[in-house]
């Protein structure tokens, strides 16, 4: 939607500011969001979905998502002025049979984009890049044979970016030349939920991930140079609490995951029924101010005092150490509606959860995809989802500036 503005007032909409007197927050910037934006840039009622976030250096913004306008594809579009105005979209379409879905996006050190997408119908992990800021695009080539969700994560060096797949062989892979050529895969074993990918400045890379619907637990990869070489995986915690699977929106063990960038304050979040909770869905999350060595206990983000599902989180820590958190929740009346909460210290709590979205639709409509995506870039935070305002799936995206500044 090239020329949409970002700018605008926060609306009448619940959105009220989270200023520095929260819990977690002394201190910090005051919080608020600019009007909600649309990016898909069809004029019908298609569905789009299953949204992606990555942001970069120069101002440089990705987000893709499924798009079914006509037939289904992934598309993408991209900003340079930090999500102000926004890209005509482009897509990755299916090479024969099946379907393509599961988009992810990133950008690394240099601002080369990488834009990635599952091709079902032939079980490969597609992947096309821009190395003029999205004026001009790669084709599509095949990357990775797989049979089901691929992550992308840029590295901290121009040409360095990582794909992680899942499956009973699922593993991540490093290319240093821009995902031409790709290194030896490091195994992850079975599992069917995919992953984050965590890098940072220092070397440190971080992939956390559930492990299977069985033992569901939290499992930790880390390297701590740059992804040649990785730690053997541990189990952060034994048991993730109980996903509902069969709900409307479904809500799957899938973990979001960040870093400042030299990776040292970590944080991973996920959404379940735990003890602690509510007794439905809660947004938990992990954190490590020691690179990954140490991790707190679960902790609960959302702050809803009545019961209501909070699902598909995904999380941003800035430079400063703050914990930023974005997600869907329920808590108007089953509406759906896009929520966040920042810490600059989880341990000591979140401050008040803050309204992303000015303006909700039914929630029941479509399966939401299974996350939202949450970036810092320089002094701002830049949210991500699926809307239902319109009376179907479209993709929204709103920005906080200076929530991420000093």
């Amino acid at each position: 939607m090239a020329g949409a503005s970002g700018e605008g007032g926060a609306g009448g909409f619940g959105r009220a500011g989270a200023g520095g007197g929260g819990a977690g927050g002394v201190g910090n910037p005051p919080v608020t969001f600019t009007k909600n934006i649309r990016l898909n840039d069809d004029t019908g009622s298609g569905v789009q979905h299953e949204v992606a976030l990555a942001a970069g250096p120069r101002g440089l913004v990705i987000s893709g998502w499924m798009d079914e306008r006509s037939e289904r594809v992934c598309a993408f579009s991209v900003s340079t002025d930090g999500g102000v105005t926004w890209s005509k979209n482009v897509s990755i379409a299916k090479t024969s049979g099946g379907f393509v879905g599961d988009p992810s996006v990133s950008i690394d050190a240099g601002g080369t984009l990488y834009a990635v997408c599952m091709d079902y119908g032939i079980n490969q992990i597609k992947m096309m890049t821009s190395a003029d800021s999205g004026a001009t695009w790669t084709q599509a080539r095949q990357i990775q044979s797989a049979p089901d969700k691929p992550w992308a994560g840029g590295g901290a060096s121009d040409g360095t970016v990582f794909v992680s797949w899942l499956g009973t062989s699922a593993g991540i892979k490093r290319s240093l030349d821009h995902g031409l050529t790709w290194g030896s895969t490091q195994s992850l074993g079975n599992i069917i939920h995919g992953t984050a990918i965590v890098t940072s400045t220092s070397g440190l890379v971080h992939v956390p991930y559930n492990l299977d619907s069985d033992r569901n637990q939290l499992r930790y990869l880390r390297s701590k140079d740059g992804g040649q070489t990785y730690e053997p995986p541990r189990d952060l915690i034994a048991d993730m609490g109980t996903f509902c699977f069969d709900c409307t929106p479904r809500q799957h063990p899938i973990v979001g995951a960040a870093s400042d960038p030299t990776g040292k304050t970590v944080a991973i979040t996920w959404s379940s029924t735990m003890p602690g909770g509510q007794g439905d869905d809660d947004v938990w999350l992990l954190y490590s101010k020691d690179g990954g060595d140490t991790w707190t206990k679960p902790i609960r983000v959302n702050d809803n005092s009545t019961a209501s599902r909070q699902f598909q989180p995904w999380v941003a820590v800035d430079r400063y150490g703050r914990v930023h958190v974005a997600w869907t929740d329920l808590r108007d009346g089953g509406q759906n509606e896009t929520w966040y909460a920042r810490s600059a210290d989880p341990t000591k709590g979140f401050e008040p959860n803050l309204q992303v979205t000015d303006a909700h639709g039914p929630a029941a409509l479509d399966f939401l995809g299974d996350y939202k995506g949450i970036v810092v870039q320089d002094p701002d935070v830049l949210v991500v989802w699926e809307d239902t305002r319109r009376g179907n799936g479209d993709i929204y995206f709103a920005r906080a500036p200076g929530a991420a500044g000093p």
